[in-house]
């Protein structure tokens, strides 16, 4: 899990997927509130990309994709698939 305090580091990263292709940019993250573990990565999405097509939900305009996606963080926060 990626302890909170990192998190809010991430705020405003692109998400990019396994591929290297741009699905949007980290806006929030939700916290597991028992733990303060940050749980998932809420994600603006791109213009152009049908979040229907996408294996994660989405709710208020924002996708949420698992910390278990994650693959690697670095200028971009880079997902498993």
């Amino acid at each position: 899990m990626v302890p909170t305090t990192f998190g809010r580091e991430l705020l405003g990263r692109d998400v990019v997927d396994a591929s290297n292709d741009k699905l949007g940019t980290m806006a929030d993250f939700s916290v597991d509130m028992d733990t303060g573990s940050i749980v998932s990565l809420l994600v603006v999405i791109d213009q152009g990309i049908d979040p229907k097509f996408l294996p994660w939900p989405t709710s208020e305009g924002l996708l949420s994709v698992p910390v278990s996606e994650v693959a690697k963080i670095g200028s971009a926060i880079q997902l498993t698939r």
